[in-house]
């Protein structure tokens, strides 16, 4: 295994367990996540389940300072949640989100509409969840499946879209799907994207077009009208061979009406000594219609990525590889700021940015406070096949102590003191 670039770690740092096979991971307010998986229609006994965990620090990873307590499980009967998204309603201090989760050819919308004390579990802070529609998501005419799922970042929770195994993407008005009876709401657009599965989507920051990832490639969408845009080649850096995993928008510069986002490329064939994989940052003009690649970068050997996230600033870019690896990289160039090899005993199925900042939920204390990331470049839960949950944090750089700074001077003043003399007597 090849990894290229600094700040490798070695310790797995552990926060949690999620008790059941997960294969969601959603940070809902600075304080919370969401987790969500299970056993589905096979009768085991395993649970279908979307958890609520609370970052905590009692009895804390003494490594981490951090525990994710399970505070709360919402039954979602026979169905496991297999893909998911979460948007904020109103703001954090309201505690209304709305959660789309993908369960079959089903898309199920819930609702958090306050805070409440769990007192089955020392009082601890959750939130109030109840299901309040579900429509059908995908039609595939042998093997229906909803394959991802993402909210339109702009519109509080109003506007989502589905991708399934027939190929269309579905953009929907969550209010026309709460509203209708007997879970017959149709689409606002219906966009026939790939010819196989929709891999992965996800809006642009201004809202106006839609990613889409298939087996076939990766295409660009009018929101407003599902017009192809563009279909995106390949960066020349990377030759034949591989194929876009997963596509992530970010905030980068849209000042300039552009739309950027990070691209995740892995090798197709597993078992090639060339195995590889890639982040490339795209820039979209609109207007022109074109697109073209900012930088590339190989970020490891014999590594394939598993899981996308893009920070909220835009600025740090996160992977999880099929190894159970995790890394974080600086999303302007991909320089490696973190690295954590196999700290997953396997596939990295999730992982999410948390906050720097909590605001506060006492109305006698108006001013924010420190968030899980507080004093770090960045921080990243992630959950993983092993059913486990991790806290990766980026530390800052720390200064060099100013007796070493002395020692390097002298060191280097003896050298040349050396040299002179040497020169003289020659």
């Amino acid at each position: 295994m090849t990894i290229f670039g600094g700040g490798q770690q070695k310790q797995a740092p552990l926060i949690g367990d999620s008790g059941i096979p997960a294969y969601c991971l959603k940070k809902i307010g600075s304080r919370h996540i969401l987790v969500a998986g299970g056993g589905g229609a096979s009768k085991t006994g395993v649970q279908n389940e979307i958890q609520t965990h609370l970052f905590t620090t009692g009895s804390a990873n003494k490594d981490v300072g951090f525990q994710a307590q399970l505070v709360d499980t919402f039954d979602t009967g026979s169905m496991a949640t297999m893909n998911m998204d979460v948007a904020c309603a109103v703001d954090e201090n309201a505690a209304k989100y709305v959660i789309a989760a993908g369960q079959d050819d089903n898309c199920v919308l819930y609702m958090t509409r306050k805070f409440r004390l769990n007192e089955l579990e020392n009082d601890s802070l959750c939130f109030e969840i109840s299901k309040v529609a579900q429509v059908r998501s995908d039609y595939h005419s042998t093997s229906a499946y909803q394959k991802c799922v993402r909210f339109d970042k702009n519109s509080r929770g109003k506007i989502f879209a589905t991708g399934g195994a027939d190929g269309y993407i579905r953009l929907w008005d969550a209010q026309v799907v709460f509203r209708a009876e007997n879970e017959n709401a149709q689409p606002v657009l219906k966009i026939q994207a790939h010819k196989a599965d929709v891999d992965d989507i996800d809006f642009s920051s201004d809202s106006n077009s839609i990613i889409s990832v298939g087996a076939e490639g990766a295409f660009l969408w009018s929101k407003q009208t599902g017009e192809r845009l563009l279909d995106l080649q390949f960066p020349i850096e990377i030759a034949r061979g591989f194929k876009m995993r997963s596509a992530r928008c970010t905030p980068l510069g849209n000042a300039n009406g552009n739309t950027v986002f990070v691209a995740a490329y892995n090798s197709i064939s597993r078992g090639s000594k060339d195995q590889a994989c890639y982040l490339s940052l795209w820039t979209f003009n609109s207007q022109r219609k074109v697109a073209r690649p900012i930088v590339t970068k190989l970020i490891a050997k014999n590594q394939a990525i598993s899981s996308l996230a893009v920070s909220d600033c835009g600025n740090y870019t996160a992977v999880g590889t099929m190894s159970g690896g995790v890394g974080v990289f600086d999303t302007h160039e991909f320089r490696r700021l973190y690295f954590a090899p196999e700290s997953h005993g396997l596939f990295v199925t999730g992982i999410e940015f948390v906050s720097k900042v909590a605001p506060s939920n006492c109305e006698d204390i108006r001013q924010e406070t420190p968030g899980i990331a507080s004093g770090f470049h960045c921080a990243v839960v992630t959950l993983a096949a092993d059913k486990t949950m991790q806290l990766h944090r980026v530390p800052h750089a720390q200064p060099q102590p100013f007796s070493e700074f002395l020692f390097i001077i002298s060191f280097i003043s003896l050298i040349f003191t050396w040299l002179a003399s040497f020169l003289i007597v020659v």
